[in-house]
């Protein structure tokens, strides 16, 4: 991994991560039964004949998209790029995590606060943020105290709520919801909205 200082990196309007987000959510995408269970009366249909005798049940499924990491913090396809940061860089990281809110991909970073839960000078919290930045855990945002953290690598809530509400407001021509997520990107791909996986032709 080059060492880079974080000016070096430029300013970002939005996460430059995001549509290669997408791409991956997408692809790890499955689809899930979701049916009541015999106390959820509501989900149940019943066949009764004229004597009050139930004949059979019909049972209503609806498919919801699942991303299959969901729960996880850490995810492993980017769990790489923390093998390489020095101690300062992953202390610095951990007090990133307690700015991440859900279902966000961008975080506010307070030199102060980190600088008294590090113990670390303003020097040494740069030279951490260049090299989180180097790594593509994180990327600048729009001003010196805004970041976006790269959601294939870590990520606090359900990637497909944030894939959903990032397609709904930067492309208003699809408005997809969660059930619909995987043929929307499939769509978005087919139309050049969102690059290929590097091993797709």
């Amino acid at each position: 991994m080059t060492k880079r200082k974080l000016s070096d990196f430029e300013l970002n309007k939005e996460n430059p991560f995001a549509k290669q987000a997408l791409v991956n959510i997408g692809s790890a995408l499955v689809s899930k039964s979701v049916k009541g269970t015999n106390k959820d009366e509501s989900a149940i249909l019943k066949a009764v004949d004229g004597n009050g005798e139930i004949l059979g049940n019909s049972v209503f499924i609806r498919n919801k998209a699942v991303d299959t990491e969901s729960f996880a913090k850490f995810y492993l396809a980017g769990f790489k790029a923390f093998f390489d940061l020095k101690p300062a860089s992953i202390k610095v990281f951990k007090y990133i995590l307690g700015q991440l809110k859900p279902n966000q991909d961008s975080f506010m970073f307070f030199m102060d606060e980190c600088k008294e839960e590090t113990g670390y000078s303003e020097v040494s919290i740069f030279r951490a943020l260049g090299e989180l930045c180097s790594a593509e855990i994180i990327a600048r945002g729009r001003a010196d105290i805004e970041y976006y953290i790269n959601p294939m690598c870590v990520f606090n809530g359900d990637r497909v709520t944030f894939a959903t509400t990032y397609i709904n407001e930067n492309y208003p021509q699809y408005k997809t919801t969660s059930t619909k997520l995987k043929g929307t990107i499939d769509v978005m791909k087919e139309q050049g909205d969102l690059p290929q996986l590097p091993f797709e032709d």
